[in-house]
């Protein structure tokens, strides 16, 4: 067994427990069935046929017997009765059930196989076909001058059957005329084909029983075989079982040493390795565990040694990321602090009104303290200024952008307008908030080079108990794809020409540190995009 594998051997017990099972169960079937074959031929044909025997046997004995005893002056009641024997249709009516029986004596072909034949049924009919076709009687009585007076016409001798009804026509008629010494005679004659008959029903009758007996002892034969053959199956199985247990245990105990030397390789000792003994599987899994370990502990060192490049690569790209988001930010204020400053130019050259020009000046002012805390945010790794909330109306806070931006998208012939309904409160940080809106209007005047119209809208959303408010920023322009739409928050994602493709991922953070979301839909006055800001209700 050294020189099979660990499959081979699992394999080879499996087969010897197979073959012996599926041995021991095609012989139990086999001997089942031919059980229950004998059963039913034993209750469907046999008995039957046995019965017949006995009571036809029983019947004619008595019919002789009677005959035997008969007197004189009990003639008139044997000419009665004879008829009723009725010896030939008795031994039709065997012979049919004979015929029957030898159809269904033999057993399946597959128990044959297995088991062995089963003992022959005699040829039993052979001797009452013999009584059914003799002429031994009507001979006799072709012979017998004085009997054939006595039959009253010309008799031929054809078969028993027909003397026989000649001599019980003769005695009927012997009876009828008061000749009771012709009727005596002829009595003779009648009970002399009687007894013939019943004594060869009661040999088949015996030839039969016996028959049946051997069959019996042959039935309960192969059912004691079937006790031996299961237990012996279930022995061999039972051995092999133990044998197989054995082998594997041995087999398989330098499988728990591998798996402790998995084990501590897990815990972080590289250096151990497995021992490549035992089974031929387990060797080539020793083995394989060995060339991963050792794969292993290369790439380590080889992990080790790209540590410090991946780690500058990946503060030059935080730098990067870091500079992108500063410029993208810085640019969208400075754009209208510039047009704020030269609408303040222009109104100090005309002379306008000083309120006016401090209203500007208020504006320029707080878009400046906004860049220096972006700056600083960015300053401080990367990270966002702290979120600081505060309870605003919406509508002021919309109306606030759209009148700082207006002169900005006058120029690009953008007409802004504020849709927001009576009530709409949230507590957010306004500075991000303010950052975020900014972000969706630029990218609203940009997707309309031609022109066209903003619309900057508050309103309640949400469920009960899950309350909301809505920020949406809607244009008239051409819309956003379904395509673009899955990746349109994603970080340096843009379809535009000059665009960095941060606003949009930027607005999508500033909605995630609120607990809210972003998403953009179509627009309900047209083919533009809709950028919608959900943002909880804090009660």
């Amino acid at each position: 067994m050294h020189r099979f594998s660990l499959s081979t051997r699992i394999f080879i017990a499996f087969a010897i427990v197979v073959a012996t099972f599926g041995t021991a169960a095609a012989y139990g079937v086999a001997t089942v069935t031919g059980l229950r074959h004998e059963l039913g031929f034993l209750r469907q044909r046999a008995m039957p046929l046995l019965r017949t025997l006995r009571n036809n046997g029983l019947e004619l004995r008595g019919f002789d017997e009677a005959l035997q005893r008969a007197a004189p002056h009990d003639l008139d009641w044997v000419a009665r009765f004879v008829p009723n024997a009725r010896p030939f249709r008795r031994l039709d009516r065997i012979l049919g059930q004979i015929g029957a029986l030898q159809e269904e004596a033999r057993p399946p072909r597959m128990v044959r196989l297995l088991v062995g034949p089963a003992p022959p049924v005699p040829a039993i009919g052979q001797e009452l076909v013999a009584l059914r076709t003799s002429r031994e009687a009507a001979l006799r009585i072709a012979r017998d001058t004085a009997l054939l007076p006595l039959l009253g016409r010309r008799f031929e001798a054809a078969t028993d059957e027909t003397a026989f009804a000649s001599l019980v026509a003769g005695l009927q008629r012997a009876v009828a005329d008061k000749r009771y010494t012709d009727a005596a005679r002829l009595v003779v004659e009648i009970r002399r084909i009687v007894r013939r008959i019943h004594r060869g029903v009661e040999g088949v009758e015996r030839q039969l029983e016996q028959a049946l007996n051997e069959r019996f002892t042959r039935a309960q034969e192969g059912e004691a075989r079937l006790g031996i053959v299961v237990a012996s199956s279930a022995g061999v199985a039972l051995l092999v079982a133990v044998v197989v247990l054995l082998v594997m245990v041995v087999t398989l105990r330098p499988m728990a040493a591998l798996a402790d030397v998995v084990r501590r390789f897990a815990e972080g000792e590289r250096t151990v390795r497995a021992d490549t003994g035992g089974a031929a599987e387990i060797r080539q899994l020793a083995v394989e565990y060995n060339r991963m370990a050792d794969a292993l502990a290369e790439r380590e060192r080889e992990i080790a040694a790209q540590r410090d490049d991946l780690a500058r690569s990946e503060r030059l790209a935080t730098l990067g990321h870091m500079a992108a988001r500063v410029v993208h930010e810085i640019r969208n204020p400075l754009s209208s602090i510039g047009l704020n400053a030269e609408l303040l130019s222009d109104e100090g050259e005309g002379g306008a009104d000083p309120s006016e020009r401090a209203e500007l000046l208020t504006a320029i002012g707080a878009e400046v303290e906004r860049l220096r805390q972006i700056t600083e945010g960015y300053l401080h790794q990367t990270r966002p200024a702290p979120q600081v909330e505060e309870r605003v109306e919406v509508e002021s806070l919309l109306t606030r952008l759209a009148d700082f931006v207006r002169a900005e998208l006058s120029e690009r012939r953008v007409i802004a307008h504020v849709h927001v309904q009576q009530g709409v409160v949230a507590d957010v940080d306004t500075r991000m908030i303010r950052q975020a809106l900014w972000n969706l209007v630029r990218n609203a005047w940009e997707s309309m080079p031609d022109g066209g119209t903003v619309w900057l809208e508050g309103s309640h959303g949400g469920v009960p108990g899950n309350a909301q408010v809505i920020i949406a920023v809607e244009d008239s322009g051409p819309g956003v794809t379904v395509e673009a739409r899955e990746q349109i928050f994603e970080p340096f994602f843009t379809t535009k020409d000059t665009g960095t493709g941060v606003g949009l991922a930027l607005v999508e953070e500033v909605a995630r540190l609120h607990g809210g979301e972003v998403s953009v839909v179509d627009g309900r006055r047209g083919a533009g995009a809709r950028f919608e800001l959900r943002l909880p209700v804090k009660r």
